[in-house]
């Protein structure tokens, strides 16, 4: 949300002659996250952002629609806040961890991480909360009660927990297709080529008007954003706009490892999706390498 917040809000759109229209799953569109593919295929949709595992399975099962164009980060930005008594990862042995979504992008990424650094599948607990009623600062809210030892957040929540006392674990550092992971059709792209283009330029601009101009960014980001987030503070879209602008990518390309990873994480271990699917097949850069070769970026 913060990016495709500044992509719709900022004007970057404009010269290029559309504007966009955001529809976050959990509203009237799109009420449930499997509703994101269905709209695409059903060409009520243009492009989906954050669908990161269902392309492969599709693929094995012959749906061969579903192409990524662009992916806007590669490094994973979600924070482990945990209580004060907690000092390591060894000491979550044992532990609840609260977790939004149990998506293999999400928990399946926590899970991997915390395995390499020494703790075994059985002596943690991550429990997703699948539905929170809007209520986006219960993760943390529930730590500080001590219902849970640590939770899994996005930013801004790390900044909240903080100021409510408690501390983010440092993580390893680990190679993701995360959040803002642009998806269309070649149904879509075969009709509208000249709208694919303009739609990666203009993304590219909102990255780059993200990263440079920070105070318009941080107006953009309270106004549309603190209703939902329920944080009204400035200084909750200072800290997110500066975290945001350094994972966001100016050339949006994705890293290999990233790809593997998410391959990996769900997909590849289905023997059918394995032994059909390549990782690299939902992907077609072409769009953006002639952008880039242009010497647009």
């Amino acid at each position: 949300l913060p990016l495709l917040t500044v992509f719709k809000e900022s004007g970057v759109t404009q010269k290029y002659g559309f504007e966009i229209e955001v529809d976050v799953v959990g509203g009237a569109k799109a009420p449930t996250m499997a509703h994101r593919t269905r709209l695409l295929l059903a060409g009520e949709v243009d492009f989906v952002s954050g669908v990161h595992h269902e392309t492969y399975r599709a693929r094995a099962r012959g749906e061969k629609r579903f192409v990524y164009l662009a992916q806007t980060q590669n490094n994973w930005d979600d924070r482990l806040l945990v209580s004060p008594e907690i000092t390591s990862i060894q000491d979550l042995k044992g532990k609840r961890i609260l977790c939004h979504l149990k998506v293999p992008c999400i928990s399946g990424n926590l899970t991997a991480i915390l395995e390499s650094c020494g703790l075994k599948r059985e002596e943690f607990e991550i429990y997703p909360i699948e539905t929170m009623s809007g209520n986006l600062l219960a993760y943390v809210d529930r730590v500080v009660a001590g219902e849970a030892s640590a939770t899994l957040v996005d930013m801004p929540f790390d900044l909240y927990g903080k100021k409510k006392g408690l501390k983010i674990l440092g993580l390893p550092e680990r190679p993701v297709i995360h959040n803002t992971t642009i998806l269309t059709t070649t149904d879509y792209i075969k009709n509208n080529e000249d709208t694919v283009t303009a739609f990666l330029k203009a993304l590219i601009e909102a990255i780059h008007f993200f990263k440079t101009r920070p105070d318009e960014v941080v107006g953009i980001l309270r106004r549309n954003l603190a209703k939902r987030f329920g944080l009204d503070d400035e200084e909750y879209y200072v800290h997110l706009q500066r975290e945001w602008a350094n994972l966001l990518l100016r050339k949006p390309y994705p890293l290999a490892a990233a790809i593997q990873n998410v391959f990996d994480l769900d997909a590849g271990k289905d023997s059918k999706v394995h032994n059909d699917v390549s990782p690299l097949e939902p992907w077609d850069l072409h769009y953006l390498r002639v952008i880039d070769d242009s010497v647009f970026i």
